[in-house]
């Protein structure tokens, strides 16, 4: 989670800050799709975890860009997250390895689900955000 001067950061230049997301959102997930969804061929446990940390920084700079619109984030990350998808369909229609991620469930289910990361992860650093930590001295 970012501190309050990267909030401000985000706050003061939320243009670029939303252009940035708006990148990673599409190129993450259409790259990565292949390769994060369990028991389809393809799947690496490092590509996930390293696709989870882009989703964290990613839920951590919507914080900064909108106050309080979790409804925004969710169709914002659902609307990208598909066009991603789709954009690497697009290119590799036909390619024998993706046979297995052009069922309706994958078409359908990984947008709505890395949507609703990104949600959950936003609602959570928003509600981080507010709250002050206190470190008590035990002498």
């Amino acid at each position: 989670m970012f501190n309050k001067d990267d909030f401000r950061k985000i706050e003061k230049n939320k243009n670029h800050f939303l252009l940035f997301n708006i990148t990673v959102i599409l190129f993450v997930s259409g790259i990565t799709f292949t390769a994060v969804i369990p028991n389809l061929k393809g799947f690496d446990l490092a590509t996930s975890f390293v696709t989870l940390g882009f989703y964290i920084l990613i839920g951590n700079i919507f914080v900064g860009i909108f106050k309080n619109n979790i409804g925004l984030v969710f169709i914002i990350s659902l609307i990208l997250s598909s066009l991603g998808m789709g954009w690497r369909l697009w290119l590799e229609w036909g390619e024998f390895s993706l046979i297995e991620h052009t069922n309706v469930v994958v078409i359908i289910g990984y947008p709505c689900i890395l949507a609703f990361i990104i949600t959950l992860i936003y609602s959570v650093s928003e509600k981080l955000k507010t709250k002050k930590i206190i470190i008590v001295n035990r002498d």
